[in-house]
């Protein structure tokens, strides 16, 4: 393992342990949350090498990387899909300008792209997995690339989106100097990343299962990802809440905290979670941050 001596975000070498969260996905390892004296970022510490990591992801409940439909979690998840593809389509529309260049890191099965590439996008696509890709690829009918260094110097995009993925990425300075490199000027990063102050997270502590330990190495909040953004040469224009995720988080969350999902307790801690981000907080379970450069 892998232990951090100064917070990744911004360098600050005092923290201290906020919880610790098991693997309930893949190992069952224990793994400890640190949180950063001075920036408040929530970090996994120790945490895997990077080179190691990828047996944590080895499963087929890891469903962002599986079309499985097996169980009714699973099928909910995919119905779900296919309504907030509109909705980001939707989100995203009015920055389709230029010459409509997109490009989504880490983008899975491909199927927000297919749906952008449906309204109008030029889309690109990067994704680590090697098989993920390879069914992005058939769904698209385009190359998928396997890094960051596979994109052309020269490809400058309206809108870079990164669903579910920051809070993975180990080289969170390389990631930043690219998007200064390929941003257009007028073009915007969209960042989708669950939100450790919202209501369910403080409900179920350290069963909530948007920690996902150890494949999310940070747990951000809107002032820890606006400190990041600004240390890197962007700025925090907007955020938006992704309704669904309380619900689904919920069911995940009961099911390692009780052993069992149970639906109408699930339902009724979502619904409560997105009432008050909605009135007061703005901390729903998974902001959309949309960012620009500073």
């Amino acid at each position: 393992m892998e232990k951090l001596q100064a917070c990744p975000s911004c360098d600050h070498q005092n923290f201290k342990t906020f919880l610790q969260a098991i693997d309930y996905t893949v190992s069952k390892e224990t793994f400890e949350i640190a949180q950063c004296d001075n920036c408040k970022l929530l970090f996994t510490n120790p945490r895997p090498f990077a080179n190691q990591a990828g047996k944590y992801y080895q499963s087929e409940e890891y469903i962002s990387h599986s079309n499985t439909q097996k169980g009714l979690v699973n099928q909910l998840y995919h119905w779900v899909r296919n309504i907030t593809l509109r909705q980001k389509t939707h989100w995203i529309d009015e920055y389709k300008i230029g010459e409509k260049k997109l490009l989504d890191i880490g983008c899975g099965n491909g199927h927000f792209l297919k749906a952008c590439q449906q309204e109008g996008w030029n889309v690109t696509g990067m994704e680590l997995d090697p098989n993920t890709a390879k069914k992005a690829s058939e769904l698209l009918q385009q190359e998928i690339h396997p890094s960051l260094k596979n994109i052309s110097p020269e490809d400058k995009f309206e809108i870079i989106s990164m669903w579910h993925v920051l809070e993975h990425v180990y080289e969170i300075k390389e990631y930043f100097d690219f998007f200064k490199r390929h941003l257009a000027p007028s073009g915007k990063l969209l960042f989708a990343l669950p939100n450790h102050k919202s209501f369910d997270a403080e409900i179920f502590q350290q069963y909530w299962a948007a920690y996902d330990v150890p494949r999310h190495i940070y747990h951000f909040e809107p002032k820890s990802l606006g400190s990041l953004a600004k240390k890197h040469g962007f700025k925090l224009i907007k955020s938006k809440g992704l309704l669904f995720d309380s619900f689904y988080i919920a069911l995940l969350s009961n099911q390692y905290k009780y052993g069992s999902k149970n639906f109408i307790v699930s339902f009724i801690i979502g619904l409560i979670s997105n009432m008050k981000a909605y009135v007061k907080t703005g901390n729903y379970s998974s902001n959309l941050y949309i960012l620009e450069h500073a």
